[in-house]
C-alpha cells in the first residue's frame, strides 16, 4: 500500500499522463523514418519509448526541484507532492538525477549519435526550468524541448539527421507553446507579483492570446508544410486541418468562456493533436508495405 501511495506521489510529480502529450509526435518520428526505408526492431522501438519516459522524468523531476519554493508559494501549485511533504526535496533530485543517467544510458544503448546528442538535450530539458526567470520567451523554450522528441526518434530509428523531420518538430513547439501560454493565464498575477517572466505577465490577458493564436497558426502550418516535404496521403492533409479547426475552436471556447474551460481544451485538443498526427501519418505506412 505504501509503495502504492509513493509510487502515485511520483508519478503526480511528473504528470505522467502529460507524457501522451509529446510521446505520439515521437511515434511520428518513427513512423516518418520507416516511411523514408528505414527500420528498427522491436527492441530499438522499446528503447526508444523508454528514453523518451527518461528524459520527461528527468525533466519534469528537475523542474519541480527547481521551483520548489516558487511552487510552494502559488495557491495553485502549494499541495503538489514536494511541498505536500510526499516526497522530499532528496529524493527528488535523486528521482531527477537516475531518471537523467537512465536517458543518457538508452540513447547511447540506441546508437552513438543518440547517445552523444543526450547530453545537449539535457541541458535544454533542464534549462526550462530556470527560464521564466529571465525572459517571457519561456514558452518557446519548453516547447524546444519537446521538439527534441520527433527529431530524437528519427535520428534514433535513422542513425542520421534530416531537416525535414525538424518541421514536425517545430510545428510541435509552437503547439506546446501556444498551450504553455494559454496554461500560463492562470498564474499572471502570480508571476507579475513575484517578478516571474511569462507572456501573460508581459503582454497581458489580450497580449497572451493573441501569442498564442499565432503559435496555433504556426504548429498548423508546420503540420501541413510536414505533409508536403513527405510527400503524405490526402487523409494527413485532412487530419491536419482537423487540428487547425481544433486549435481555433480551443482558442476561442477560452477566450470566451474563461480560465474554467481551460483544464478541458488543454487535455482534449492537446492530446488529441499528437494522436491525430500519429494516426495521419501512420496511414501512410500501409500504402508503402512498411507494415
Amino acid at each position: 500500500m505504501i509503495f502504492i501511495t509513493t509510487a502515485r506521489a511520483y508519478a503526480s510529480m511528473v504528470k505522467i499522463e502529460h507524457t501522451l502529450f509529446a510521446l505520439p509526435f515521437a511515434l511520428s518520428g518513427v513512423c516518418l523514418a520507416y516511411i523514408e526505408g528505414f527500420r528498427a526492431g522491436f527492441f530499438k522501438l522499446v528503447l526508444v519509448v523508454l528514453a523518451f519516459a527518461a528524459a520527461r522524468s528527468a525533466a519534469m523531476g528537475f523542474n519541480r526541484v527547481a521551483d520548489a519554493d516558487i511552487d510552494a508559494a502559488n495557491e495553485r501549485t502549494k499541495n503538489r507532492p514536494i511541498q505536500a511533504g510526499k516526497i522530499s526535496l532528496a529524493d527528488a533530485k535523486f528521482f531527477t538525477f537516475a531518471s537523467a543517467v537512465a536517458f543518457c544510458a538508452l540513447a547511447f544503448m540506441i546508437n552513438n549519435l543518440c547517445g552523444a546528442l543526450s547530453f545537449p538535450a539535457l541541458a535544454v530539458l533542464f534549462g526550462y526550468s530556470y527560464a521564466k526567470r529571465f525572459t517571457a520567451a519561456a514558452h518557446f523554450i519548453l516547447g524546444v524541448a519537446l521538439a527534441l522528441a520527433p527529431i530524437g526518434a528519427w535520428i534514433a530509428v535513422s542513425g542520421s539527421f534530416d531537416w525535414r523531420v525538424a518541421v514536425l518538430g517545430l510545428g510541435l513547439l509552437f503547439h506546446i507553446a501556444g498551450f504553455d501560454i494559454l496554461y500560463a493565464l492562470q498564474d499572471m498575477q502570480f508571476d507579475i507579483s513575484n517578478g516571474l517572466y511569462s507572456i501573460p505577465s508581459r503582454f497581458g490577458k489580450g497580449g497572451a492570446f493573441a501569442f498564442a493564436a499565432a503559435a496555433f497558426a504556426a504548429a498548423a502550418a508546420a503540420f501541413f508544410a510536414t505533409g508536403a516535404l513527405f510527400d503524405l496521403n490526402g487523409f494527413y492533409f485532412l487530419c491536419a486541418a482537423a487540428v487547425a479547426a481544433a486549435y481555433a475552436a480551443g482558442w476561442a471556447i477560452v477566450h470566451r468562456r474563461g480560465l474554467g474551460s481551460l483544464n478541458a481544451v488543454f487535455t482534449y485538443v492537446n492530446i488529441g493533436t499528437g494522436f491525430v498526427i500519429l494516426g495521419a501519418i501512420a496511414s501512410n505506412l500501409s500504402s508503402l508495405g512498411a507494415v
